[in-house]
């Protein structure tokens, strides 16, 4: 664990930890739950790269268990972002069928490249979804936008985790759906991208991640 007046890093397993949490303390979710399709890159030539392993958690619909507890958390009229997976997108909407929050958009975040696979008989994918969901009704700051969202992806010795999301993108976000001072929580914190938007924009974040190695990471990039 660490901990300063404005970060909070916990690790382990979020399961766990939002039941600890207090009631309606929370003034922003930003998450990138793990999708229940066993992630892993399959492009890199060395097969022994972090990148190639699975995700933790990502064989089994974690998102189920811990959607309740994020919504006691949340207080009113706060928004919660998801990043989430085309693959999945029919079981997530049934899902939120089941719980309080109101499914306000799926934004569509197009990147600066594409996927791979069959090269010959389907077209490469160049989104990936983020849905916005309200516990009551959160009004965004400043002017509205689109939902279709432009951001280029991370690449390169930037790259800490296969699915990391673009500080920009984050920041975005958080200044659509929070102030100064606010409390953002991500529980599955990854590399710790939305810890370093909410140092960038003054804002307090609660991280936590099970994965030791990418808690460090997240860690170093945050606190560094």
């Amino acid at each position: 664990m660490v901990t300063t007046e404005q970060i909070h890093l916990i690790k382990g397993d979020s399961r766990d930890i939002l039941k600890e949490m207090k009631d309606e303390s929370i003034d922003l979710v930003v998450i990138d739950p793990p999708y229940d399709i066993n992630y892993k890159t399959s492009y890199r030539t060395d097969k022994g790269h972090r990148f190639c392993q699975p995700i933790k958690n990502d064989n089994n619909f974690i998102i189920r268990e811990v959607i309740d507890d994020l919504y006691r958390v949340m207080k009113p009229n706060s928004a919660c972002y998801m990043f989430w997976s085309i693959k999945k997108y029919a079981e997530l909407m049934e899902l939120l069928e089941t719980t309080k929050f109101k499914h306000k958009n799926t934004i569509v975040w197009k990147k600066n490249n594409w996927t791979a696979g069959d090269l010959q008989a389907s077209f490469g994918q160049q989104y990936e979804l983020i849905i916005l969901l309200n516990k009551g009704r959160a009004k965004f700051n400043g002017k509205r936008l689109s939902d279709v969202w432009e951001f280029s992806r991370v690449a390169g010795k930037e790259q800490y985790h296969q699915n990391q999301k673009p500080v920009d993108l984050i920041e975005q976000i958080l200044q659509k759906h929070s102030d100064e001072g606010d409390v953002v929580l991500d529980c599955f914190m990854g590399s710790g991208s939305t810890g370093v938007a909410c140092k960038n924009l003054n804002r307090k974040f609660i991280g936590i991640e099970l994965d030791e190695e990418y808690f460090n990471i997240a860690k170093e990039r945050i606190n560094g």
